[in-house]
């Protein structure tokens, strides 16, 4: 299941998820609301135009008002720890998964990771506090011990089929992505170098499937 009502990051040393259910509830009203308009267009095509936009205007700014208040507090979280954040580079993604069919299609009309991200990175720069995109492909199905393939387990447990390693997706493709930003895991496969885990980056995984 696409999962659109969640961030995932890894914040100080500890996994933490940013609920964004009251985003999705948003974006699922909204919708509802255009379907009715739809109903009445051949009827009053004037007075659906005038609906349409006044809702669309009306779920914008009721959007972006939530995702403004996540990222402030989010900033303000890294700004105490002195912590920059480590994203995942989604640039072009819903383009490049468009082809998953019509209801799938609606559902990333109500993704707004990659806002966001620029709300988080803006506010973040805006405090001088550094921010890294990292290519996210196979985060979720690389080892983060010792980059081997893993597989479907459980659930949404994932398993390595090299050293037997078990874990939540989420919290492997987080892991993976900080330990790629820092350039101590490179995706060869090469061993670790150094202790990273005073970094005190964000590292946030937004995870669709």
């Amino acid at each position: 299941m696409r999962r659109l009502t969640n961030i995932t990051g890894l914040v100080g040393g500890r996994i933490v998820r940013f609920d964004l259910r009251g985003l999705y509830h948003i974006h699922r009203v909204y919708e509802e609301k255009r379907r009715r308009i739809q109903r009445m267009k051949k009827r009053k095509p004037r007075t659906a135009k005038k609906l349409m936009k006044k809702y669309s205007e009306r779920e914008k700014n009721r959007a972006r008002d939530m995702m403004h208040k996540i990222t402030t507090a989010i900033a303000r979280e890294l700004e105490r720890m002195k912590s920059g954040a480590i994203l995942e580079d989604l640039r072009d993604i819903k383009e490049r998964i468009l082809r998953g069919g019509k209801n799938l299609n609606r559902k990333l009309s109500k993704w707004n990771c990659r806002i966001f991200q620029f709300m988080l990175e803006y506010k973040l720069k805006w405090k001088g506090l550094p921010v890294k995109y990292v290519n996210p492909a196979n985060s979720s199905r690389t080892c983060p011990l010792c980059s081997g393939r893993l597989s479907a387990y459980e659930g949404r447990l994932m398993r390595c089929g090299r050293c037997g390693y078990v874990g939540d997706r989420d919290v492997i493709a987080v892991i993976n992505l900080r330990m790629w930003g820092l350039g101590v895991a490179p995706k060869g496969g090469e061993p670790l170098k150094g202790d990273e885990s005073q970094s005190g980056c964000l590292h946030v995984n937004a995870d669709i499937r």
